[in-house]
């Protein structure tokens, strides 16, 4: 629960942000266990939380690139003091003086007393007030912007991709704890085997000390049986240890911290489902449909192509309406003076950078031409693998059939083997030889039965058939990549 404490706030995020891409079905079929346990591994994995994250961020960005078709209202505020700088000299006294003086001058041939000052400065206005502000409310409108629109198409394309991908790991993740979950069985159900094997292997070991404790048989029995019983113990320490090894993987798979409480299938071998089909219709899964690894690309093509027609529409020029409203003055004040504003229509058009936008647009159509060259490879690779898959689907279920008919005619052997022993009729060379023939049947039968299973499960993997249980990425709306 961990995990799932951290990432529900994320997938309530993603049914409102994230379009329906991948519409999995909850299986009625298979193990139930299996299938309980591929459901937390998706939810609490740390893998899927990394590109669910990934995912919501490029919602987050095609969101904001949508965005840009809207209008943007703003408000900046500034704030001068000023000191020094250029001036404006006005000569008001070399002007103004002389004339004075002759003014008074007649004055007092008049008989008057002098009526104007002589001693004016000359004035100095400075180009900079001492302190000023300027505070408005900006708001910019696009008229025309085909850079925005292509920009749209781009992140949405990467949206695009970067869902494809998080399916992409689930249905590895899928595949994984199929592997891991099989494996952990086969290696349970060989320790078992071992162990029923060791058990025999002991019993035979006191019969051969009983008789040679009576003298009916040499030391070399007791010593044979031992060396067959410590084989047999050497295989079932590595088969313990690898069933530990297996448990963690799984365990690390869902996130757990203690492997010892998973549950795992029946390791009894079944020869259900072994039976060889028609080359038309041997894969017995669903039909298979497009990797989300080739929707990746493809949407990583659409992204490339649309940042080529983004740094193609930059030859067009730009269109936004502006408008401005707010005061202005020396001090804080509204007054019907201190208020201005504006409204204007702006074009940008970057006419000469010197190449800069076509080879960028340039560069984005040979990515473009990469990813598609990558598709058609990847493509080809993806159908030899489901080829060669279902090739060794065949070959598992043929498998299964020997493997099984081969316990049947071991158990029998070791069956006749036990009542010569009983009877004294045989030999310590043919029981062991009985022994081992049916332990390596036994095994053979698990390991071919679980060999089965995880083909199975490789071909639903190659072929994205397997019905992934609901991913958290549904949502009400596909964002809109059109104008």
């Amino acid at each position: 629960m961990k995990r799932l404490s951290v990432i529900a706030p994320l997938f309530a995020m993603l049914a409102v942000l994230a379009p329906p891409a991948v519409q999995a079905l909850e299986t009625t079929t298979g193990d139930p266990q299996l299938q309980r346990y591929i459901r937390e591994a998706l939810a609490s994995n740390p893998a899927m939380e990394a590109r669910l994250q990934a995912l919501l961020g490029q919602r987050l960005q095609a969101e904001a690139a949508r965005a840009q078709r809207l209008p943007s209202l703003g408000m900046e505020a500034r704030y001068t003091r000023a000191l020094g700088g250029r001036v404006i000299e006005f000569p008001t006294g070399d002007l103004f003086n002389p004339v004075y003086a002759t003014l008074n001058q007649l004055l007092q041939e008049q008989g008057e007393a002098p009526a104007f000052p002589t001693d004016l400065q000359n004035a100095e206005i400075p180009f900079l007030r001492p302190q000023e502000q300027e505070t408005k409310l900006t708001l910019r409108a696009p008229l025309f912007a085909p850079e925005i629109t292509a920009a749209i198409a781009a992140r949405a394309a990467q949206s695009d991709s970067a869902q494809a991908r998080l399916e992409a790991t689930a249905r590895m993740l899928v595949r994984e704890v199929k592997r891991a979950y099989y494996g952990a069985a086969q290696a349970e159900a060989a320790e078992g085997i071992l162990e029923a094997s060791l058990a025999l292997l002991e019993e035979d070991l006191r019969i051969a000390g009983v008789m040679l404790r009576e003298g009916t048989a040499t030391r070399d029995r007791v010593l044979r049986a031992r060396a067959e019983m410590l084989a047999v113990q050497q295989q079932l320490d590595a088969a313990r240890a690898q069933t530990r090894q297996a448990r963690r993987q799984l365990a690390r798979l869902l996130d757990r911290n203690a492997a010892d409480n998973l549950v795992l299938p029946d390791p009894t071998p079944s020869t259900e489902g072994a039976s060889p089909v028609p080359v038309s219709a041997r894969d017995d899964v669903e039909r298979p449909q497009e990797r989300p690894e080739l929707r990746a690309l493809d949407a990583g093509i659409r992204a490339a192509q649309a940042q080529a027609e983004a740094e193609a529409a930059q030859l067009l020029p730009e269109i936004v309406l502006a408008g401005d409203y707010g005061i202005q003055g020396e001090n804080y004040a509204i007054e019907s003076d201190s208020e201005f504003g504006t409204l204007s229509i702006v074009m940008r058009w970057n006419l000469f950078d010197f190449g800069a936008r076509r080879d960028t647009r340039d560069a984005a159509r040979a990515e473009a031409a990469q990813l598609r060259a990558e598709r058609r490879d990847l493509e080809r690779q993806l159908g030899i693998a489901l080829e060669e898959a279902r090739d060794a689907l065949q070959v598992s279920r043929r498998a299964l059939l020997t493997a099984s008919a081969r316990v049947e005619a071991a158990e029998a052997a070791f069956a006749i083997a036990e009542r010569k022993r009983a009877e004294a009729s045989l030999s310590q060379v043919a029981f062991i030889d009985a022994q081992r023939a049916l332990t390596e049947a036994r095994l053979n039968a698990v390991i071919t039965h679980f060999a089965l299973k995880d083909q199975h499960a490789e071909v639903e993997f190659v072929s994205a058939s397997y019905p992934l249980p609901a991913l958290p990425i549904a949502s009400a709306e596909t964002i809109d990549a059109t104008p």
